[in-house]
């Protein structure tokens, strides 16, 4: 069984051209919020980070008022992550901040190697607020890098989450995020929904080979229930049972990325977990392109899980 014991919170505190705002951003407000409540529902603790990713300018000046001017921006940021810590505390939750100084997806990451961390989370911009800097930035840097299952949640979020889907290319490195899908699944008293896209275009050419209707719909047949019984092996590979309202496994057509997407925002899902490839990226897609596309298009949080063994590469 799938603990979540200890949650890591990205709190960005930038704004504008300061590091540190004395206000929190709309998406970590919804990171926070999503933390604050799982942590209740599962009795984990919290430790909410910022990292002030500062300029070279602003380290020349650091140089020569080290003292003034870091205490003075690191107190802005402590002060503020002490707010959170205490409305945990209000919700009898532990928690406790820490404040980071760097590229903030390397800090995360070595901040979630450091503490242990079972959970990563934090918030994603909007298109219309950073579309120039979000894809392709910290949420893809830390779903490639970060150790630690990475739950990228989406402004619009800031709701009790009803579905769980989890999405599975049917290899060996689906089997991580199956497990903390319904974990999460379990402790919010979500349903679950187990996704798998098979595309059927190579049958265009089967039949360009000479096969038969009949014998491509057998095909068809045969291929469907392949994945129907691997997808099921997959899932016997939980406690899925212990699931409150269930799971429906759902078989998808077309490209992966298309249909997931689809999907999602036909039946409403609140949060997507994927398994990763490590260094390759997310199941069943790639990390670049793919996984920017689908972020943007995506009307749901997204959790990226590593593979067991999953080492932290240097970041490019």
């Amino acid at each position: 069984m799938t603990l979540i014991q200890k949650i890591l919170v990205g709190v960005d505190l930038h704004h504008g051209d300061r590091h540190a705002s004395r206000e929190i951003s709309e998406e970590s407000q919804a990171a926070v919020a999503e933390a604050i409540y799982l942590a209740a529902v599962s009795g984990s603790s919290i430790t909410f980070c910022s990292v002030l990713e500062i300029s070279a300018q602003c380290e020349s000046l650091m140089e020569l008022d080290q003292d003034t001017i870091c205490q003075s921006v690191k107190t802005i940021a402590h002060d503020l992550l002490v707010r959170l810590v205490n409305q945990a505390g209000a919700n009898g939750l532990v928690a406790d901040c820490v404040v980071r100084v760097g590229v903030a997806a390397e800090e995360l990451s070595k901040e979630s190697i450091e503490g242990k961390y079972d959970l990563l989370m934090i918030g994603m911009r909007s298109k219309q607020r950073a579309s120039s800097i979000l894809f392709g930035s910290t949420a893809i840097k830390l779903m490639r890098y970060s150790p630690s299952p990475v739950w990228v949640v989406k402004p619009a979020e800031i709701r009790v989450i009803r579905d769980v889907a989890i999405a599975t290319d049917l290899s060996p490195a689906a089997l991580p995020a199956f497990h903390l899908a319904v974990t999460v699944a379990r402790a919010i008293q979500a349903r679950l929904h187990v996704l798998h896209a098979v595309n059927l275009i190579d049958l265009r050419y089967l039949a360009m080979a000479g096969m038969t209707e009949a014998e491509l719909d057998q095909f068809e047949e045969t291929l469907r229930k392949s994945a129907d019984d691997q997808v099921r092996d997959q899932l016997h590979q939980t406690d899925f049972r212990t699931l409150p309202h269930g799971v429906k496994i759902e078989h998808l057509n077309g490209a992966a990325d298309v249909a997931i997407t689809q999907f999602i925002a036909n039946q409403g899902i609140d949060l997507l977990v994927m398994g990763t490839h490590g260094r390759t990226g997310m199941t069943g897609l790639h990390l670049g392109n793919t996984a920017e596309r689908i972020l943007s298009a995506l009307q749901a949080s997204l959790l990226a899980v590593k593979p067991p063994q999953f080492s932290l590469p240097h970041p490019h």
